[in-house]
């Protein structure tokens, strides 16, 4: 991957006394308005991988740092020390990589990785994403400052934009008398994720919620092809609610209870309020949901199904195999003693025990889980809920995402135009930005309970 080898290049320039890498801010020194203007480059060149048949290249790039002293301020804000970011941003080894589940993000080409840690989300954004975050960078940071600990705003911890110099193929450019290498431009941002990258192994449900009805539903293709990974929308919410309203049922929509609704809905106010001060619109509320019951099951049925196994190999070992004795008694011996002598019902009740108190532990932390360990980056206090879904205890995970969509002409024409073709200018994505807020919310107070 590019971008790791990149970074991984860029860091060795990190204990260098050079006026451009990564640590170039001094955090001890006040913040000024030039410090939102302000970028740093830096040029090298990293290594290309060769075939067998020819001989090793190298290829020139230039990182740019934007802010760098703002968003070290942020960084300390959200609690990350200087030196867990860049090992987490420049260990070495690829990105993970991982398709996105936003057709939106796809149609505008956004890649999207994980550090290998699992600790930061890196996103490549358009342009004109780029130009609103540098141009909002002074809210965000003072709002934050204010709301750190509970705004559900994404946290960003970095923006850089990588320059690669690209060879054009000799064999397509034969006639052409120069060769002159080309620019690769791409920008993205560094943030935490609402969830980590392991997600899909306990996570149930997914929703990106914006308020707006039309054209949000998941499709029946989605549905089939990524199963609990399916991003559901609006309509998908709605529809169940009514249902269950209009069937008597009291347990609907995402169940976090009354003063858990009240703490989000009165943070939200606070942070819409400032995305409609920086007259962006687009933005969603991402919701992940563990059922923690399902999950206490599988690992009860997981452990249930290892005893069984060790009681096979028991019985293989007292049965005086002699063709299996061998393989059986090592494979008994690196099992846990007490385990193997433990009376079946006494172990089944102590591994639901444990298995209880495991997936509570896990699933119940400050922040997400991934692997063996947490995700650096502190997503708010209300950014991880205790609550039902559907009568089932349940654990929720939240964020506001995607607010970097600014309320330009272009989106003026596209309300207009949809209005035209016959769709209701009131339930489209696009609307100004004191729209959208009013009915997100009001949409978020009708189906959190």
């Amino acid at each position: 991957m590019e971008l790791a080898q990149i970074f991984h290049r860029a860091g060795k320039r990190q204990s260098q006394p050079r006026r451009h890498n990564l640590r170039e801010a001094d955090p001890a020194s006040p913040l000024s308005k030039w410090d939102y203007g302000k970028a740093t480059e830096a040029d090298f060149y990293y290594n290309i991988t060769a075939s067998a048949f020819s001989n090793p290249r190298h290829r020139l790039a230039q990182l740019t740092v934007f802010c760098p002293k703002v968003f070290e301020n942020l960084r300390s804000i959200f609690g990350i020390s200087e030196e867990s970011y860049l090992q987490s941003i420049l260990a070495s080894g690829p990105f993970v990589s991982f398709q996105s589940n936003s057709k939106g993000a796809a149609r505008v080409g956004g890649v999207f990785f994980f550090t290998r840690d699992g600790a930061y989300m890196i996103k490549t954004i358009k342009q004109e994403e780029a130009q609103t975050l540098l141009r909002i960078l002074p809210k965000y940071h003072r709002h934050l400052k204010r709301y750190g600990r509970s705004s559900l705003l994404t946290r960003f911890c970095g923006m850089y934009q990588v320059n690669i110099e690209q060879e054009e193929d000799p064999l397509e450019s034969f006639d052409d008398a120069s060769l002159a290498p080309t620019k690769k431009v791409q920008t993205f941002v560094v943030m935490n994720a609402v969830f980590p990258a392991e997600a899909s192994s306990f996570i149930s449900e997914r929703f990106d919620l914006k308020g707006s009805t039309v054209g949000r539903e998941v499709s029946e293709e989605e549905l089939r092809s990524k199963g609990s990974n399916a991003v559901l929308k609006d309509l998908d919410l709605a529809r169940e609610v009514e249902l269950i309203r209009s069937n008597g049922g009291k347990h609907y929509g995402l169940t976090i209870g009354a003063s858990a609704k009240a703490a989000l809905l009165s943070q939200l106010r606070e942070d819409v309020k400032f995305l409609v001060d920086c007259q962006v619109m687009d933005y969603s509320l991402l919701v992940g949901i563990v059922l923690v019951d399902y999950q206490q099951k599988r690992a009860f049925r997981e452990a249930v199904s290892t005893m069984q196994k060790q009681d096979r190999i028991l019985e293989q070992i007292q049965a005086g195999n002699d063709q299996k004795r061998d393989s059986a008694a090592i494979s008994a011996a690196i099992l846990p003693f007490r385990l193997m002598a433990a009376p079946p019902i006494y172990m089944a009740r102590k591994v639901w025990g444990l298995g209880r108190l495991m997936v509570d532990s896990i699933f119940t932390s400050p922040l997400p889980y991934y692997g063996s360990g947490s995700c650096v980056v502190n997503g708010g206090k209300l950014s991880v809920f205790h609550g039902e879904r559907r009568g089932e205890r349940a654990i929720y995970y939240m964020g506001l995402i995607d607010f970097l969509q600014p309320w330009t002409k272009r989106k003026v024409v596209e309300r207009y135009l949809k209005g035209m073709i016959g769709y209701d200018t009131k339930a489209i994505s696009s609307v100004t930005p004191e729209e959208y807020a009013t009915r997100f919310m009001s949409y978020l107070d009708d189906n959190v309970t």
